[in-house]
């Protein structure tokens, strides 16, 4: 179902994607010029839009199937993870010091062109920029037909999303004043679970949640297994290095490596394995992926939104996980 829905509804939500940028910021930023123009070449890279599918798959949870219907009923505020998406790899790409992303270069890399070649100040107009998007998830939320508690529901999952995230990104940064020994598995794992796992699987699954009416005991439920799909496949990410992803993309890895993070080489390995090595089983990338497993069938989701968090977890751990281990 993961690659059904990205052959069908991903093109239309880019499409959809491009118009509602390109009109908000001709709206708020009319003379963007080439700004605009590089902005919406990046945003337009992340070619699936994952998050917004997986927005859509939780507003379906409890219907027979997903497509173009519950597609319109959400609008445009099916969006609201992938805005925050965009706001936060920019600031991400500055802090990391990344030059590509997607197979083009990141903000601050396009922008710094854009400032024939000067560093700093293609940095300060990718962090304004990415500043700038936070008001946009406001006037999604704003701009939808909705009851002022169902928009403050919204409010609060995008404004838990955003701090743990940057409570995440603190952290990394703070590791790499630690001495190794001082760093625990556990304490990895949760700088991943607030710095990756939050935006990109837990919240934007809870955002159609919320808007489906689902009850908070399986809105936690569903964050739980969520999160540990994410934890694992940032971790496989971060050991995996620059190969592919499920999507074909390279990851850059330059900033990571000149600043000694990827997160402090997965804290020494873990601390310099044994125990039965096989990268002590990733470093519990496999332990958090069987534990989803077991728990995926108890979240009583219907038949389209249960086959595709089955197809996620295939695909974005367990067969980027199969070579580590063997």
């Amino acid at each position: 179902m993961l690659k059904e829905l990205f052959a069908t509804l991903s093109p239309r939500l880019r499409d959809r994607y491009r118009n509602l940028l390109a009109d908000w910021l001709g709206k708020h930023l009319p003379h963007g010029g080439q700004l605009t123009e590089v902005y919406l070449r990046y945003a337009l890279g992340d070619e699936y839009l994952p998050r917004p599918l997986l927005m859509l798959i939780a507003y379906s949870a409890d219907r027979a199937r997903v497509g173009e219907p519950e597609l319109a009923e959400l609008g445009n505020l099916v969006f609201l993870p992938q805005v925050m998406r965009d706001l936060l790899a920019i600031h991400d790409d500055v802090i990391d010091e990344d030059i590509e992303k997607f197979g083009q270069p990141t903000i601050p890399a396009a922008f710094t062109r854009l400032a024939g070649g000067n560093a700093k100040t293609g940095r300060d107009l990718a962090i304004l920029w990415s500043d700038l998007l936070f008001s946009l998830l406001d006037d999604l939320i704003d701009q939808a037909d909705l009851s002022p508690e169902l928009g403050h529901q919204l409010s609060r999952v995008v404004s838990r999303a955003l701090r743990r995230t940057q409570r995440g990104q603190l952290r990394e940064l703070q590791f790499q004043a630690f001495a190794p020994a001082a760093i625990g598995p556990e304490d990895l794992l949760a700088m991943y679970a607030d710095k990756a796992a939050e935006y990109c699987y837990a919240a934007p699954f809870e955002l159609g949640a919320v808007l489906a009416g689902l009850d908070p005991a399986r809105r936690h439920a569903a964050r739980a297994v969520l999160e540990d799909i994410g934890v694992a496949s940032q971790v496989i990410d971060d050991i995996a290095g620059g190969c592919p992803d499920m999507l074909g993309h390279h990851k850059d890895t330059r900033g990571e490596i000149l600043n000694l993070r990827r997160s402090l080489l997965l804290v020494r390995l873990a601390r310099t394995l044994p125990a039965n090595h096989p990268l002590t089983s990733v470093l519990a990338a496999d332990r958090l992926a069987r534990r989803a497993a077991e728990r995926l069938d108890d979240l009583r989701l219907g038949p389209a939104a249960r086959e595709y968090l089955h197809d996620l977890l295939q695909v974005r751990v367990l067969d980027a996980l199969a070579p580590l281990t063997q």
